[in-house]
């Protein structure tokens, strides 16, 4: 452990060529961050996006990408600048960086759901997928994020004690985290995404069914049925996404472990950092975003400072 914790805090240097990969890295992130506050803004300044439940829930979802996307700013300035946290704040910021890797993928469970029972039970769907029910359901999500994060919280109790006046760059934690902490994250993590990508896939199976069995409906039903379709199997590209983006946690622990070259390790981690972290949490809401003909209107407009003629919606909400 003593030659680890050694091996993290010498090969923390700046090396040559930081300056120019902390652009290419932040610009995109700062101007997708903007992107993002500007889909958030978009979908609370309409009473169309409030009420309707697909777009309380991607609201819900957004929020997290953000928060995870400004998170990842934040530690990647931390180890740039080498700036050096009390204990108990690094633990604090890792296990919420954590636990929002977990509400994520519930979210993307949830709009699976809803679209399933918009196409599959039209005729319910208002009763079922409700304002005040999505609403429930999407705090739900929050308070079991933040129960693993109190678990995992006490799980490192004895860390912090230990550590408590111990001034440390926060990528030490990952070697230095509690085994308890380590397994209840993974087994967390196991448990929903094997749950998520089974209700993912049930849904896209159900949804294609139906989409077979409407052979015989009106044009407007089976262009209901294929977008819902297109957008469940977009689900599961995101939910790959964030399961990627998870892995890297751990991906940077085994490289730490294994006493890679420095300069070596700290190129391999920023191609990591950049591939699998930023840009799936940049291009996945976009994406989603702009798939939608209703909101992708009203985001143009706030996208450019409202200097477009203004907005209105084209499509009804399904």
């Amino acid at each position: 452990m003593q030659n680890t914790t050694e091996f993290v805090n010498n090969s923390g240097f700046v090396n040559e060529g930081v300056p120019v990969k902390a652009f290419l890295s932040m610009t995109p992130c700062f101007f997708f961050l903007y992107v993002n506050l500007v889909m958030l803004f978009t979908l609370r300044s309409k009473d169309i996006f409030c009420e309707t439940p697909r777009y309380i829930l991607f609201t819900h979802l957004l929020f997290t990408d953000s928060l995870q996307l400004s998170a990842s700013i934040v530690t990647y300035l931390f180890a740039v600048a080498r700036l050096y946290l009390v204990s108990y704040a690094c633990v604090l910021i890792y296990l919420l960086f954590r636990m929002i890797n977990v509400i994520s993928p519930l979210y993307l469970a949830l709009m699976s759901m809803e679209r399933y029972v918009a196409i599959c039970f039209p005729l319910r769907h208002t009763q079922i997928a409700d304002k005040r029910r999505t609403t429930v359901a999407a705090v739900g999500v929050w308070m079991l994020g933040l129960l693993k994060w109190t678990a995992e919280l006490s799980a490192n109790v004895t860390f912090v004690v230990h550590y408590s006046t111990r001034h440390m760059m926060c990528s030490q934690y990952i070697v230095l985290e509690m085994e308890v902490s380590v397994s209840m994250n993974r087994a967390f993590l196991g448990i929903t995404f094997t749950l998520v990508s089974l209700a993912i896939t049930y849904t896209y199976v159900a949804i294609l069914v139906t989409a077979k069995s409407s052979s015989s409906s009106s044009s407007n039903s089976k262009a209901s049925v294929g977008k819902a379709h297109k957008t469940i199997l977009l689900h599961m590209v995101q939910l790959g996404l964030t399961l990627v983006s998870t892995l890297f946690s751990e991906v940077r622990k085994s490289l730490v472990i294994s006493q890679m070259n420095p300069v070596l390790f700290f190129q391999v981690q920023y191609v990591l950092f950049v591939g699998v972290v930023i840009f799936p949490k940049c291009l996945s809401p976009l994406i989603y975003g702009l798939r939608d003909k209703t909101f992708s209107v009203f985001f143009k407009h706030n996208f450019f400072f409202c200097i477009k003629r203004k907005a209105q919606p084209s499509v009804a909400i399904i």
